[in-house]
């Protein structure tokens, strides 16, 4: 099943696509209406940058001409797929709407399940085209990773021993003793970042297991839980589910303890000193749909909206000392899994990460005892 897209509707007030419009509600989407002409389709779409725009041609008052040649000629919306129906039925006419530059053609008057059809294979074909994009990128992460390890992990050593070495040959000298303790200190960050780049390497397949979500969660919430005990300012409660009917995943158990770090340490950081804190984690399944879900919610300051679709961008980061790893390696921890990553936020109020992940067929139930 694809991912639900975020598809742009321009409503022509016709019985056609009042009918198509609730059919993609049905169906699980959730289209944002757009009522008016081809100036606000124009906006709206500009504004908005949807995956798929849905335009009916309804002259005078919309032109898939002029829309289509202004959003394809826009760096910033070329990308953006525009279905156009109207209602044309001879051949010539079909061949001349595709010089509208539109990314495909239907008949306003075809069955909604065709046209549904044309919307699924759409986004689907763009689906498998960013996550070919998505893994060439990703590989060359991998790369650059082993090359930075190689290239750096030797002279990091050097400097840190020696560091050691001068620390403990002058033990009474106080200017020696702070200016030695800086220098092992950023030899210690430069070493906890070139950890987490390395971990680009995608483990082998060979290395997963089956392993139990719930407990590595709650494991990882309680070290969290004593991390926030150490902090002055942060006043933070944490909550994980106690569902032993998640059923067992193949995966590294090491790649997913490094998903829950990074998501609570995100939450965290997420949170201002002085507020009272609150990361909640949910978690269940809908067999239906073969899948296994978890929501990682806090109240923090939230993702501006123009920063959203950036925050799982290697190396993006608004706070200082901080490399801009931490989703990225998510979202590639969860992409090996064959799984994905949603968010959604609101600034000033926080944010809500959604992992789903497929289940695995006749995978074995946890058998643990949670802690009260």
């Amino acid at each position: 099943m694809i991912q639900r897209k975020n598809i742009l509707f321009a409503h022509d007030h016709s019985i056609e696509s009042e009918h198509f419009y609730k059919y993609l509600i049905d169906k699980g989407f959730s289209p944002y209406l757009i009522k008016g002409g081809s100036a606000e389709i124009i906006y709206q779409t500009s504004l908005k940058r949807p995956d798929l725009l849905i335009l009916y041609d309804s002259p005078p008052d919309i032109d898939p001409h002029e829309i289509c040649k202004i959003l394809k000629g826009q760096i910033e919306t070329q990308s953006i797929l525009i279905l156009v129906l109207d209602g044309k039925n001879k051949k010539v006419e079909k061949l001349e709407a595709f010089g509208l530059a539109a990314d495909a053609y239907v008949s306003r008057f075809s069955p909604v399940e065709e046209l549904y059809a044309s919307v699924y294979s759409l986004l689907s074909i763009r689906e498998l085209q960013l996550r070919l994009l998505e893994s060439e990128k990703f590989a060359a992460l991998g790369r650059l990773a082993d090359r930075i390890a190689h290239e750096f992990r030797n002279p990091l050593t050097v400097i840190g021993g020696f560091a050691y070495r001068i620390k403990k040959k002058h033990p009474h000298d106080p200017l020696c003793q702070d200016y030695v303790g800086r220098i092992i200190k950023e030899v210690n960050r430069l070493e906890r970042i070139v950890n987490q780049i390395t971990e680009f390497e995608t483990p082998a397949k060979e290395s997963y297991e089956f392993v139990d979500l719930i407990a590595i969660l709650q494991e990882t919430a309680e070290q969290f839980k004593a991390v926030i005990d150490s902090m002055p300012g942060k006043d933070i409660n944490i909550t994980v589910p106690k569902n032993d009917e998640i059923p067992l995943i193949r995966a590294s158990r090491q790649g997913v303890k490094s998903v829950f770090e990074n998501l609570f340490e995100n939450a965290i950081e997420a949170i201002p000193e002085g507020r009272k804190g609150t990361i909640s984690v949910e978690a269940g399944m809908d067999v239906e749909e073969g899948i296994l879900w978890m929501k990682v919610r806090d109240n923090g300051i939230g993702i501006p909206p123009e920063e959203l679709g950036k925050v799982m961008d290697p190396f993006y980061t608004t706070k200082p000392y901080r490399i801009g790893l931490g989703l990225t390696l998510v979202y590639q921890h969860i992409r090996d899994l064959q799984g994905r990553v949603d968010i959604q936020s609101e600034e000033g109020k926080g944010t809500t990460i959604t992992i789903t992940l497929p289940m695995v067929l006749k995978a074995p139930l946890p058998s643990h005892d949670f802690k009260t």
